[in-house]
């Protein structure tokens, strides 16, 4: 029994820095994921059976099923599409009894990614929150304006971290 306790406080330490949690490091080692697995697994086909894209609802998955192992060690809870007031926040994590609002979006132009931005924040004061995380899936193959970047803003008083996970569409498809 002691040995689990200390393989439980070892991933605690290993993955929050004791009980501090960094969501800088769970997203990068979710893209360090990504970069070996790839989004194959959630392509979509055509009719003919070629394929066309990614759903962005098989983006929000792969990082929900990803996290999910993480969390379960951690004894938190994800919530997903919980109420949020006018609409339903993607996913809430529970760790240490501190609640974390996601919001996920692939990528499709400047005016869509900064409504998401007042999206994630409208949610996080419906919630109480005093700040929450942006998701954001890009192509890796297109130019983006420079205001999409990973980097931490503050919206109507909340504080977003957004962070930018690429897919590659020709290594992908």
């Amino acid at each position: 029994m002691n040995h689990i306790r200390h393989i439980r406080t070892y991933k605690v330490y290993k993955y929050y820095h004791w009980k501090n949690y960094s969501s800088k490091f769970l997203i990068q080692r979710y893209k360090d994921y990504i970069c070996k697995r790839s989004f194959k697994p959630y392509r979509e086909k055509e009719d003919k059976g070629n394929f066309i894209s990614i759903p962005e609802a098989a983006m929000i998955y792969s990082f929900e099923t990803y996290i999910d192992s993480v969390i379960s060690v951690l004894e938190g809870k994800i919530y997903r599409e919980a109420d949020a007031g006018l609409g339903k926040s993607d996913l809430i994590i529970n760790i240490f009894g501190k609640e974390y609002l996601f919001e996920t979006k692939k990528y499709y132009s400047e005016s869509q990614y900064k409504k998401g931005k007042n999206q994630i924040a409208y949610y996080c004061k419906k919630l109480g929150l005093q700040e929450g995380i942006y998701l954001v899936f890009l192509d890796s193959k297109i130019e983006y304006p420079e205001e999409i970047k990973e980097d931490t803003f503050i919206v109507n008083n909340i504080l977003i971290r957004c962070y930018l996970v690429y897919y590659d569409r020709e290594k992908d498809f």
